[in-house]
């Protein structure tokens, strides 16, 4: 499974189209003689379902916000919509945070970059045969929320060209190496569930319980493969899979809680028990495949875009140690049902789609 874990100062924008996609707009406008499709919606947007503050500034989050999360990703019937609505709850957590530390910073953008921007995405939709007021008002926001998204992805940027020195930058790529050279491990894993409610004590139990089976993995007892077979809960592990993942590299998609440690380990070592927000793993890494160096000058713009993640990483870290948060239970009625085409009148009856086969998820 993939978690939104980092800040995103693109929400509204992003649903009109961040770089000018405009993925729900476009979601509207049936190509010719197809059904147009009726696009959810969420009542009382207004709502505050968590609170946000650090160092005497408090930041509401609403429930139009998280709404406008989560309808921006599909969700497979199998995803665990509370897992779900506490990664989108997080990703405007983070977006809060950032922001306000970015205002403690005084980091000033003038209007005229902010309207340079607008500028820039009235063209792209222009192009795309739309205009800005129709597609502010399909998605449901406001110039002024645009501008605000626009005026804290500027001043962002503007902190990370100040970090992002060439020293910096060649630092961050020796100390990264395997990231940006490509090099590969295959992993098994075993997984024991937690919990998204679990206390610090159930979460002893199953690291307690994870360590008995790696104490019988090093003591030669039993095979990593067979424990995998035995103890593992990822649903993924069919057919005696042994827990294998198979290759994967640092731009896999897989969360970075299980690839920090699994890039660490030698051929053939087992971790200690590694929590993620599925629960605890034990790792073995069954093969690497070692990457080639890159050219600096080549792969400048994405050392300075992980560059950017790890230092917003950083930040979050150290917010979180004195930020107080505070998030309500999921709204009961947050999730819209799947957009339903709405036939011309005197059409008939669409035939009922076969129902897709859940993928297995993926730490």
């Amino acid at each position: 499974m993939r978690r939104i874990v980092l800040a995103s100062f693109a929400v509204a924008t992003a649903a009109l189209g961040w770089n000018l996609a405009a993925d729900r707009a476009s979601a509207q406008q049936a190509a010719p003689g197809e059904p147009k499709v009726a696009m959810p919606s969420v009542t009382n947007p207004t709502e505050v379902i968590a609170t946000v503050t650090d160092k005497g500034v408090t930041d509401n989050i609403t429930k139009g916000e998280v709404f406008n999360v989560v309808t921006r990703y599909p969700i497979p019937p199998t995803e665990d919509r509370e897992l779900v609505y506490r990664d989108a709850v997080d990703t405007l957590v983070n977006t809060k945070l950032v922001t306000q530390f970015l205002t403690r910073q005084k980091i000033v953008v003038k209007p005229e970059q902010v309207q340079e921007e607008i500028a820039k995405l009235e063209q792209g939709l222009k192009a795309e045969g739309k205009d800005l007021a129709t597609s502010l008002l399909e998605n449901g926001f406001s110039l002024d929320e645009i501008k605000k998204e626009m005026t804290d992805r500027l001043r962002w940027i503007e902190f990370v060209k100040a970090k992002a020195t060439d020293a910096e930058l060649k630092k961050f790529l020796a100390e990264h190496h395997d990231l940006f050279a490509g090099t590969q491990v295959r992993a098994s894993h075993i997984l024991l569930k937690t919990e998204p409610n679990a206390t610090p004590a159930d979460k002893e139990k199953v690291k307690a319980q994870l360590l008995g089976i790696k104490k019988q993995i090093d003591a030669g007892q039993i095979k990593f493969a067979d424990a995998a077979n035995k103890f593992s809960q990822d649903p993924a592990n069919q057919g005696g899979a042994g827990g294998d993942l198979d290759y994967f590299n640092l731009n896999s998609g897989f969360i970075p809680e299980f690839t920090d440690v699994a890039f660490k380990l030698k051929k053939g070592q087992v971790s200690d028990p590694v929590e993620t927000p599925f629960g605890f793993h034990l790792i073995q890494v069954t093969d690497r495949k070692e990457g080639k160096a890159p050219d600096f000058e080549q792969v400048k713009p994405y050392v300075t875009s992980a560059y950017a993640a790890e230092l917003q990483r950083t930040l979050l870290t150290e917010a979180r140690k004195s930020a107080k948060i505070d998030v309500k239970p999921m709204p009961k009625d947050l999730f819209p049902n799947v957009p339903v085409p709405v036939a011309p009148a005197g059409a008939a009856p669409a035939a009922k789609a076969a129902e897709p086969k859940a993928a297995a998820p993926k730490p």
